[in-house]
């Protein structure tokens, strides 16, 4: 048999097949499922299972975590909540109390004053923050459109700010407050086993110890406990190709720190 006839024959097959195939049958190609990327959320507080860890699709808001930790309970003040805020891998959702007011000399008045002090060390440091950040090549930007995020955590308190850069990153800065240097390096660990971006993490020698660096598919990480202090350097997004760009923020995010606790030494 020629080619032309091995042709035609093969021709007529395909046709005799095609008209025996059921009408409904789909030949369409079908696709893989992308995975989701997932975060880890600590959620605390008025809700049905607070203290609890939980997996959600990246993307997730604050809302998602409350209802995955079985909704609110009837204490829950939701007015102080942000139900739209986007979370980030390792954040913490605390929903407070209605009413929530110590009134007596308590040891646990004692602790409140205690974070209220704590509190304005770590006004301080963010108000000491620039409007530009200057890390190496690239110019962080503050995004005054973000609100600063605080969260009481046990022994101290955390405030987060959100930088941008011309490319569309994004650098979002977290310092924590702490009453003693062991429950900053308690949160230190917590933070460093809940960030998957620092599952292989490095510890870095030209900064302070104990630090831990790491990135991957959900941005990058660095964070420190320094005496009192915790810090996390997070960039989810960044769209220069300079490098890693954690080193040059980390230095210039110790640059304002060490201004901020020299000034306010002398101011207090």
């Amino acid at each position: 048999m020629g080619y032309r006839g091995l042709l035609t024959t093969l021709l007529l097959a395909m046709l005799i097949l095609a008209a025996c195939a059921p009408e409904n049958l789909d030949i369409t190609p079908t696709v893989a499922p992308t995975p989701i990327p997932m975060i880890k959320v600590y959620v605390t507080g008025a809700v049905a299972q607070t203290g609890t860890t939980i997996d959600l699709p990246q993307g997730s808001r604050i809302s998602d975590a409350i209802d995955a930790a079985g909704g609110v309970t009837d204490q829950a003040d939701l007015q102080r909540v942000n139900l739209a805020q986007v979370l980030r891998d390792g954040d913490q959702v605390d929903v407070p109390i209605i009413g929530a007011v110590i009134a007596e000399a308590t040891p646990e008045a004692t602790a409140a004053v205690t974070i209220s002090e704590d509190r304005a060390l770590l006004d301080h440091i963010l108000g000491a923050l620039p409007g530009t950040i200057n890390a190496g090549v690239i110019s962080w930007r503050r995004d005054q459109s973000v609100e600063s995020m605080f969260v009481e955590r046990d022994g101290g308190v955390t405030g987060r700010v959100t930088f941008n850069e011309p490319g569309g990153g994004l650098m979002e800065l977290t310092f924590g407050v702490f009453g003693e240097a062991e429950l900053a390096r308690t949160y230190y660990d917590t933070v460093r086993g809940q960030l998957r971006t620092l599952e292989r993490s490095e510890e870095r020698d030209i900064f302070p110890t104990p630090n831990a660096f790491g990135g991957g598919t959900y941005g990058s990480d660095a964070i420190f406990a320094r005496d009192n202090i915790f810090i996390r350097i997070s960039i989810p997004r960044f769209s220069s190709t300079a490098g890693d760009p954690l080193n040059p923020a980390a230095r210039q995010v110790f640059n304002v720190l060490d201004a901020a606790l020299a000034s306010y030494t002398s101011g207090s």
